[in-house]
């Protein structure tokens, strides 16, 4: 009877999270990148709970008090009869640098849903939106020449739109210090694209919206070593999403507009998505210190995917974040603070000109009780970092980034007792 329940409320609280994703789904920027206008666009810098402030990395991490959605064995660590609840929220500040002038935009939006509980002592499971890739750019004022004439022409090009992950998890804790997890992540979502030219007194607008979907599974095996180190493997798997593209094209000419064409649900080659395999360790040197350091490799050599302007390349991240806390369970409030920091470096998948773009960042954050119990947490952390550089056709940007994420933990299932 007990199990009976604890199911239907897992039902309850999944057609309750199921609600709102439409409404979820990126309708505004989450970046204002000019490197989005690349594939499928930017990596999102949407993060989960502290992980933001981590450096990105997880892999070997547990998640008895927070969701992480680096590695689907951690969701196997929630705490029996334990419910878990995030959202969040993304500030970025672009500063874009190339020989001649500079640029800022601004973009902010909400980034994250994501909730989790234990099935039993034994197993957990959870389910997230997040933003998979943000797109955001700005191309205004190109002026170029009409072939065969001594005419200019002068368009304008504005991206914006991404992909979502909506992602299902599931942990399993096949021995105490030996768990195993499988994820599945349902990748959707639109890139629309407008150029206007404008040649003396014709105009010309092209819109296209692309629209991607597809399904990817994964894995994840966190082992811990003894009670100060636990590894972490996680591979996500090759797989292709579907496309489709809407196209509309109108000219003006002496101010008579004429629709040149407008064709739907056209189809678009599938974007093919590469082997990804993280390892991840985990170390608690003394009580209330721990350090994590991921590495993964995406196998992108191994897709053949292309763009116009450059090849994909195997792609490198590398992860570093520490995390300190006074005390597990302070009777002060500053006992209870967490403080972080972290690095995190990515060699980059897209050569342009022989030319590979990488980044890197530095990140510090805080977590700030908010019960009594002390479990629930108001993270927050702020990113700065660099993607690409000046040199040829590339432009340098210097990238900030808040991270607000209200994690919340609660005790659900409980049996009532009467005297």
């Amino acid at each position: 009877m007990l199990y009976m329940m604890r199911m239907n409320n897992c039902y309850k609280v999944f057609l309750i999270f199921l609600f709102p994703i439409s409404l979820f789904s990126q309708t505004n920027n989450l970046t204002g990148s000019p490197y989005s206008l690349f594939g499928l666009g930017v990596q999102s810098n949407s993060n989960i709970g502290n992980n933001s402030a981590l450096g990105r990395s997880g892999i070997a991490l547990g998640g008895e008090n927070t969701i992480n959605n680096y590695n689907p064995a951690s969701f196997s660590t929630i705490s029996e009869k334990s419910f878990l609840l995030d959202i969040g929220f993304l500030g970025e500040l672009n500063n874009i640098s190339n020989s001649s002038k500079d640029e800022l935009r601004l973009s902010a939006n909400f980034s994250n849903l994501a909730l989790a509980f234990s099935l039993n002592d034994r197993s957990g499971m959870g389910l997230s939106i997040v933003p998979f890739t943000d797109v955001g750019y700005s191309l205004v004022g190109i002026e170029s020449n009409v072939e065969g004439s001594q005419d200019n022409f002068i368009s304008n090009v504005v991206g914006s739109g991404g992909l979502n992950d909506l992602r299902f998890n599931y942990g399993y804790k096949l021995f105490d210090n030996f768990r195993v997890g499988i994820r599945t992540s349902y990748l959707f979502g639109s890139i629309k694209e407008t150029e206007s030219i404008l040649i003396s007194t014709s105009f010309l607008s092209i819109e296209e919206e692309s629209y991607y979907r597809g399904f990817r599974f994964g894995l994840g095996l966190q082992y811990d070593i003894n009670e100060k180190y636990s590894v972490g493997l996680t591979a996500d798997l090759p797989s292709s999403l579907n496309g489709s593209q809407d196209r509309f094209v109108d000219k003006s000419l002496d101010f008579i507009g004429t629709t040149v064409e407008d064709e739907v649900d056209l189809d678009l080659e599938s974007f093919k998505l590469p082997l990804e395999i993280g390892f991840g360790l985990s170390s608690t040197p003394i009580n209330g210190f721990t350090f994590n350091a991921d590495y993964k490799r995406n196998l992108w050599s191994f897709t053949d995917q292309r763009d116009d302007i450059g090849k994909f390349v195997d792609q490198s991240l590398i992860s570093i974040g520490a995390q300190y806390r006074a005390r597990e369970r302070g009777l002060k409030y500053w006992q209870n603070i967490e403080f972080r920091a972290g690095f995190n470096y990515d060699s980059g998948y897209l050569e342009v000109n022989n030319e590979v773009i990488d980044n890197y960042s530095f990140s510090t954050g805080i977590g700030l009780p908010i019960s009594r119990r002390r479990s629930s947490m108001l993270n927050i952390s702020f990113t700065r970092g660099q993607r690409g550089a000046i040199q040829g056709i590339l432009i340098e940007e210097n990238f900030n980034l808040i991270n607000i994420n209200l994690s919340l933990k609660d005790i659900w299932f409980k049996q009532l007792k009467f005297n």
